[in-house]
């Protein structure tokens, strides 16, 4: 209902109870015939419904986006008053463009249609597209966001770059009620992507959390590797002690920017990184014009001067998970952890993208430095050489989850290491105790090109230590077991195994096939062949 009033538009609020008070709505129907069941559940109830029902959205509904919403309005009088006038229904807007150059006056439309029945209520939107070039199509998110600034409280782009760089240059107070932001740069070749000076994210007073990451044209070259794209936290512009989640992947955060970022942000909860350790740099020698003269030796420092200062630690005390993707030099990332001071780190996880050796003492010292005392619940290690891990996971009984992927351990000692063991009281054959390495343990994965895989006889006993491993822990508590290797399996123990995996023995049994090719390990389709991401 629309009425004039000093001038002025006032468009009175029609709630839900009002609106199916009307007669219209009512079915008539021969008084033989029951009224249907659907027609005597209460409105609320069946606002509920249709949330549940476009919970999920379709991605590959690219042409025809917010379908589910819209069918709910066309199967009869009463959905579609209750679909209309349920505002939270139209609270998330998704629009999936796809790869359409043509036909944004519908998206515009759609988009301004869920706008106006979702009220004056906050907004979810989420607008992807997959095309890089920015000349072929229109700045949508610019005529999309625009309208509705005030309320997004949520905002997820995947477009080109020049969009983003768009949104990022909004007036600092645009994005007043944006709580998370999620952002990934479509990129080609010849671009790279844009995170600097982001005003409007500065400005936003509630902003939580922050996602940046890169893509690439599906034609690109460059799609199976990661950006070269440096993240500089000096010029990005971010409100850092307000953020509690910060995620920046496909990016290279060198590891001194990275310290500089997490030591800013001293409410962080959660940080995924792409960390990239570079090396001390060489003196660089100028080469000029003027003749060439032997520079003076340096003065040695007096035997009496003092040591020069460590560097600061970096504390955050409210860090609950860390999330690391680790490149780079060829040597142990020493600078960034021994700098961490971590004191409530629930869930770690390092995942390295090429070879590289990371002692246990780095891991412990991680752990039993002054003003750190945590213990892990979770811990994913990939692609990992160096000694042994064993005094590290003592160092963490509550582990729960437990991920060691091509980390150049020998399978036989960590097999004997998570078995039960018996031990006397006392030294005369006492009373015995079982001993327990990890009692908490839920999720064990195991994969790697195992030194014990030839020869066969050696295999084989390695392979009954898993076996004895897996029984012991099963009445423990292990729920799943992933196990990986290039050698197979003996035929009792792979039916063995078979067994436990049909359910018999009340576990969750996986294998895999690790291919001696390893060159592309931080591959996504093939590292999540051997990690269950979706469970750690």
């Amino acid at each position: 209902m629309v009425f004039q009033d000093d001038g002025f538009t006032v468009r009175s609020l029609v709630t839900l109870k009002s609106f199916l008070s009307d007669r219209a709505l009512t079915v008539k129907r021969p008084r033989q015939q029951p009224p249907s069941l659907i027609f005597t559940l209460p409105a609320e109830m069946l606002a509920e419904m249709f949330l549940q029902a476009t919970d999920d959205q379709d991605p590959a509904s690219l042409l025809n986006p917010m379908h589910s919403h819209f069918v709910l309005t066309r199967v009869c009088a009463l959905w579609r008053a209750v679909a209309i006038h349920t505002p939270s229904l139209w609270c998330r807007v998704v629009l999936h463009l796809g790869g359409r150059t043509t036909g944004f006056s519908s998206i515009t439309s759609l988009a301004k249609t869920c706008f106006d029945r979702s009220r004056e209520l906050p907004l979810a939107l989420i607008i992807s597209s997959s095309v890089t070039d920015s000349s072929s199509i229109p700045n949508l998110s610019m005529d999309l966001v625009l309208p509705v600034r005030h309320r997004i409280r949520h905002l997820e782009l995947k477009l080109p770059v020049v969009f983003t760089e768009s949104i990022f240059k909004l007036p600092r107070n645009s994005l007043k009620a944006l709580r998370s932001i999620s952002v990934c740069a479509m990129i080609s070749d010849a671009e790279s992507a844009w995170f600097r000076s982001m005003s409007a994210l500065e400005g936003a007073p509630v902003l939580e959390s922050v996602k940046l990451s890169c893509g690439h044209a599906p034609n690109s070259v460059m799609q199976w590797r990661m950006a070269e794209t440096r993240f500089d936290p000096y010029l990005a512009g971010l409100p850092w002690e307000r953020l509690t989640e910060l995620v920046i992947q496909d990016l290279e955060v060198r590891h001194e920017d990275a310290l500089y970022a997490l030591e800013m942000t001293t409410s962080l909860v959660r940080c995924v990184m792409d960390l990239r350790i570079i090396a001390p740099l060489a003196p660089v020698l100028a080469f000029t014009n003027l003749p060439f003269t032997v520079p003076p030796a340096p003065t040695p420092a007096p035997a009496d001067a003092p040591p020069p200062n460590p560097p600061k630690p970096v504390k955050l005390p409210a860090l609950h998970t860390l999330e690391l993707a680790v490149s780079g030099a060829s040597n142990a990332p020493a600078d960034f952890f021994d700098r961490l001071i971590l004191p409530f780190l629930k869930e770690l996880s390092i995942k390295y993208k090429d070879r590289q050796p990371l002692p246990c003492a780095t891991l412990t010292d991680l752990q039993t430095r002054s003003g750190t005392s945590f213990s892990l619940h979770r811990f994913a290690l990939a692609s990992r050489t160096g000694d042994s891990l064993l005094p590290f996971l003592e160092h963490n009984p509550l582990l729960s989850r437990l991920q060691l992927v091509f980390c150049a351990l020998e399978l036989t000692p960590l097999a004997h290491a998570l078995t039960p063991q018996r031990k006397s009281d006392n030294d005369e054959g006492g009373t015995q105790t079982q001993v327990l390495l990890l009692p908490h343990l839920r999720l064990l994965s195991l994969a790697d090109r195992w030194t014990e895989e030839a020869p066969a006889a050696r295999w084989a006993r390695a392979t009954k230590a898993v076996l004895e491993m897996v029984r012991s822990r099963q009445r423990a508590g292990l729920e799943k077991f992933t196990f990986g290797s290039q050698a197979p399996l003996g035929a009792k123990r792979a039916a063995r195994l078979e067994k436990w995996r049909t359910g018999a023995g009340g576990i969750c049994v996986r294998t895999v096939c690790v291919p001696p090719e390893r060159a592309h390990l931080m591959r996504a389709d093939y590292i999540n062949m051997i990690l269950w991401e979706d469970e750690f």
